[in-house]
């Protein structure tokens, strides 16, 4: 089952990044929360030891199996992490719960790295993939990060179909971060995305927010054909 943010024209995008101790910390740029919990993956453990986020409600709920997405794609767009990239996916990615989640892998991947994307690139995923509110801030609180640079990738990652109809589907992700050009062996972005069909495609209406994100290890499902 999954538990959503209620949809407000304030939603707050949570990246959530678990490493191995027990200590949380929550950094917030503008209306974008950027959480680094450490904690064991397959634990929910604490939440957020700050939050401006209304509480938690749930939505539908998934089944106890959540549903396997047969054709996932983790590299639709290619192995690129550019705005090109997430049209490429946007533009192959099938009226299918599996197309959605290709979508939101290219999307993520694009995203959440540092440098942080420039603001041609985000005007651009902005008026075409994406209507996450101030996904400028979003793109921005990569620099929050402590690290020199990093990136996502789809290798070794896992997704989890939380609720879905013809042209909606919530998705969690779990991504491991690639750390000054090595993957880190504990640190994950977990990402929850509302992801809808319109006449371009799947978008990305908005950000969500989950408790238990990190447990994609037994609640998910692996990524096929990553990168």
């Amino acid at each position: 089952m999954m538990n959503a943010q209620p949809a407000s024209s304030r939603r707050r995008l949570w990246l959530w990044l678990a490493a191995a101790a027990v200590a949380v910390v929550v950094i917030v740029a503008g209306v974008v929360g950027l959480s680094l919990a450490n904690g064991p993956r397959d634990d929910a453990g604490p939440g957020p030891v700050q939050s401006t986020a209304p509480i938690a409600t749930p939505s539908a709920p998934a089944s106890s199996a959540p549903p396997v997405a047969a054709g996932v794609d983790g590299c639709l767009g290619g192995d690129a992490r550019s705005p090109q990239s997430v049209l490429d996916a946007q533009s192959r990615a099938p009226h299918t719960t599996e197309g959605a989640v290709s979508f939101a892998i290219a999307f993520a991947r694009w995203l959440a790295q540092k440098p942080a994307v420039p603001q041609d690139e985000v005007t651009l995923i902005g008026s075409t993939a994406s209507r996450i509110p101030n996904l400028a801030e979003v793109a921005a609180s990569a620099a929050k990060v402590d690290a020199s640079q990093f990136y996502v990738t789809s290798l070794n990652g896992y997704y989890r179909i939380d609720t879905f109809t013809a042209d909606r589907v919530e998705l969690t992700l779990m991504l491991p971060l690639v750390v000054n050009g090595a993957i880190d062996p504990t640190l994950n972005l977990m990402p929850s995305y509302a992801v809808v069909w319109t006449e371009k495609g799947w978008v990305i209406e908005d950000g969500l927010s989950v408790k238990d994100a990190n447990t994609l290890r037994t609640t998910g499902v692996p990524i096929p054909g990553a990168c």
